[in-house]
C-alpha cells in the first residue's frame, strides 16, 4: 500500500495542499512580467508551491515556457552560464534534438561544447571550456528574451536558493551584469526563491545592492490548520486507518503546521498504526521524528562556539533579555558585543528569527524540541 504522506520530494497532485490564492498570485504576476522573490524558511515547500503553479500556467497558456535552475550546487560563474544557457533552451525548444540544434544556433559562436546524453532522461549539456568574455556573458544572460521574440513566447526563468550565488568568486560583477541585462526584458519574468530570508532580504530588499525593487518580494506563509487537518483526516481513512482528529490537531500543533515535519510526522505515525491512532503511537512517532533529524541538527550546530550555542539555548527557553545580567550569567552569553555579534550570526544561518515584538525565536519546531532535550 502506497502511503498517503510524502516528504524528501517535490509535492504534486494529492499530495500538494490547497496554496490557491498562493499559486494564483505567482501566475498572475509571472505571466504579467511582474518579477517574484520568494522567501520562506527550508522545507516549506516554496519548489513545490513554485513547480504547481508554473505547471499549472503552462496548462493554461500554451505560449508560456518555464526554465528552472538550482542555484545551490552551482560552484563557479562559468557552471551558472552554462546552467543557464543550456536551461533556457531547452526549456523554450521543447524536444530534446530540437534544442541540440537551438544551442548550436544560439550559442555555437560562445561555447564550444554542445552535448547531449544518453538515456531516457536525455539533458541538454553545454559546456564553457574558457572563461567567458564580457560580450559572451551578456549575450548569455540575453538569451531568454532573445529566443522569446523570436519564437513569439514568453519565458519564465526559476532560480531556486538564488542566495547561494552570492558564495561564488566574482559574484558582484555577475550580479550587477544580471540587473543591467534582464531589466530591459520584455518578454522574461524571473522567479527567485530562497531559504536564507536575511540574505534573500539584503540582495532584494537592500537599496545599495542592484537588485532592489527589481521583484516583487512575497513572503510564502505557512498552510493553516484548517487546511491540513482534513488532509490528515483523509490520509489514514483512505488507506483503512482511523485517527481521531484531536490527534490530528496536536500533529498540526507540534510540527508548527511545518509542511516537511507534518508530512514526515504522519508517514512515522501512518506507518506505525495498524488500525487506529493511539496517543503512545503519536509520542513513539514524535521521537521518532526528533531522531532522524537529529543528525542534520548536530551538523548545522558543530561549527557554532559555545556562547552561539548558549544563546540558542536562551532562545528556545524563551529568554526574554538576552543582554541583561541575569540572562549573560545563566547562559554564558558574553560580553554585550558579543552578544550583538552572536545574534546576527545566528539570524544569518536562519537558527534563530525576529518575531516582530523585538524578541528572538527559534522558528524550527522540531529543531526546537530537540535542542530543548539535549
Amino acid at each position: 500500500m502506497d502511503a498517503p504522506f510524502q516528504f524528501g520530494t517535490l509535492a504534486t497532485g494529492k499530495n500538494f495542499i490547497d496554496r490557491v490564492e498562493d499559486r494564483a498570485q505567482l501566475k498572475q504576476m509571472l505571466s504579467s512580467g511582474i518579477n517574484v522573490t520568494l522567501i520562506s524558511p527550508r522545507r516549506w515547500g516554496k519548489s513545490s508551491l513554485v513547480k504547481m503553479a508554473m505547471d499549472e500556467l503552462t496548462k493554461e497558456n500554451s505560449n508560456i515556457r518555464v526554465c528552472y535552475i538550482d542555484a545551490f550546487s552551482i560552484n563557479s560563474e562559468e557552471e551558472f552560464y552554462s546552467r543557464f544557457a543550456a536551461n533556457v533552451i531547452s526549456c523554450a525548444s521543447g524536444k530534446l534534438e530540437k534544442a541540440l540544434k537551438d544551442a548550436r544556433k544560439y550559442l555555437g559562436g560562445l561555447i564550444p561544447g554542445i552535448t547531449l546524453s544518453d538515456g531516457l532522461n536525455d539533458v541538454l549539456s553545454v559546456n564553457l571550456r574558457y572563461k567567458p568574455q564580457e560580450m559572451d556573458k551578456l549575450e548569455i544572460l540575453n538569451l531568454p528574451e532573445k529566443i522569446s521574440k523570436e519564437k513569439g513566447l514568453r519565458i519564465v526563468v526559476c532560480i531556486d536558493e538564488f542566495q547561494q550565488l552570492i558564495h561564488l568568486p566574482g559574484y558582484e560583477d555577475l550580479e550587477g551584469k544580471m540587473r543591467s541585462v534582464w531589466q530591459r526584458q520584455q518578454f522574461v519574468s524571473y522567479c527567485f526563491y530562497g531559504s536564507k530570508k536575511h540574505m534573500m532580504m539584503d540582495i532584494f530588499g537592500n537599496s545599495q545592492k542592484p537588485f532592489y525593487r527589481f521583484s516583487n518580494i512575497v513572503f510564502m506563509p505557512k498552510i493553516k490548520k484548517q487546511d491540513w487537518i482534513p488532509f490528515i483526516l483523509n490520509g489514514f481513512s483512505s488507506t483503512g486507518k482511523i485517527i481521531p482528529q484531536k490527534v490530528a490537531e496536536a500533529i498540526c500543533d507540534i510540527t508548527d503546521c511545518h509542511s516537511w515535519y507534518l508530512q514526515q510526522l504522519c508517514y512515522f505515525l501512518w506507518t506505525a498504526t495498524e488500525k487506529e491512532v493511539t496517543t503512545e503511537l503519536l509520542n513513539t512517532s514524535v521521537r521518532r521524528l526528533i531522531d532522524t533529524n537529529a543528525p542534520m541538527f548536530m551538523s548545522d550546530t558543530e561549527k557554532l562556539t559555545p556562547s552561539q550555542r548558549e544563546m540558542i539555548r536562551a532562545v528556545a527557553n524563551g529568554e526574554k533579555q538576552l543582554s541583561s545580567e541575569d540572562a549573560r550569567s545563566k547562559y554564558h552569553l558574553g560580553n554585550p558585543n558579543t552578544i550583538i555579534r552572536n545574534k546576527k550570526i545566528l539570524m544569518e544561518k536562519s537558527f534563530v528569527e525576529p518575531d516582530g515584538n523585538g524578541r528572538l525565536i527559534i522558528s524550527d519546531p522540531i529543531f526546537l524540541l530537540w535542542y530543548r532535550s539535549l
